[in-house]
């Protein structure tokens, strides 16, 4: 198959659905940090408003996340598929992945799921992909399960 191209927008909702959970201990973290502040500020001492300021300095990249998200309501995808290479550009370019780091592909509602071994997920819209470009990809995953297989005779 020849290097293709997809392009594509995500909603405030896809995105919150694939770049949160990787914040939630975070999350959770610092609301019962700020708990923690707020009690111990309103039963011992003003000065203890300060520690409010901690999880902001800690987590700025959840944060970032949390402002972009109401700045901007939609985000362009571009998606680069090489004869070796797997490359996301959403806004910041991100390292080329191996095609054969691919361990697996799925379908899941209205959206394709690529699955890599360094732990991304990309999440593509199945109205951006073709067929023929989802059978590519599933390629590699397969070849990647055949070899995990045990040889037997």
């Amino acid at each position: 198959m020849t290097p293709f191209r997809l392009h594509f927008q995500r909603s405030r909702r896809q995105r919150l659905a694939s770049e949160l959970p990787q914040w939630l201990p975070a999350i959770a973290g610092s609301l019962g940090f700020g708990l923690g502040a707020a009690f111990l500020s309103s039963t011992a001492s003003p000065v203890f408003l300060l520690l409010l300021l901690l999880p902001p300095v800690l987590y700025r990249g959840l944060f970032v996340l949390l402002i972009d998200l109401l700045c901007n309501p939609r985000q362009t995808v571009v998606i680069d598929v090489t004869d070796t290479a797997f490359v996301v550009r959403s806004p910041d370019p991100q390292p080329a992945r191996d095609l054969a780091g691919i361990f697996q592909v799925f379908r899941s509602g209205t959206v394709w799921t690529v699955l890599h071994l360094d732990g991304s997920a990309t999440a593509i819209p199945a109205d951006a992909i073709t067929d023929e470009q989802v059978q590519f990809l599933k390629s590699f995953a397969l070849r990647a399960a055949a070899e995990r297989r045990p040889r037997t005779g």
